[in-house]
C-alpha cells in the first residue's frame, strides 16, 4: 500500500513541477518500505543468511522502484502539460 502512496505522491510532486529528485526520495521509501519486513524476517530463527540471490533481488527492486517513480513523476508532468494545452 506504501508503493502507491509513493506513486500518487510522486505524479502530484511532478504535476505540480516538484524538482527531479523527488523521483529518487520517492525510490528510496519504496526501497525501505519493501525491504524492511524481509530484514526484520533474516534476523528471527532460523536465521538465513544473506545470499547472493537475495542482493539481486535487492538491486533490480532498486532499480525498478526509480524506474516507477520517475514515470509517475513524468507522467505527473505530462497531464499539467497536457491540461494546460487545451
Amino acid at each position: 500500500m506504501l508503493e502507491f502512496l509513493v506513486l500518487a505522491a510522486m505524479a502530484v510532486a511532478g504535476y505540480a513541477g516538484g524538482s527531479w529528485w523527488l523521483a529518487l526520495a520517492g525510490a528510496a521509501a519504496m526501497t525501505v518500505g519493501g525491504w524492511a519486513r524481509k530484514m526484520q524476517l533474516l534476523r528471527q530463527h532460523p536465521q538465513v543468511p544473506f545470499s547472493t540471490k537475495m542482493t539481486t533481488y535487492l538491486v533490480v527492486s532498486i532499480m525498478l522502484n526509480i524506474v516507477l517513480a520517475t514515470l509517475a513523476h513524468v507522467g505527473g508532468r505530462a497531464l499539467r502539460w497536457w491540461l494546460e494545452q487545451g
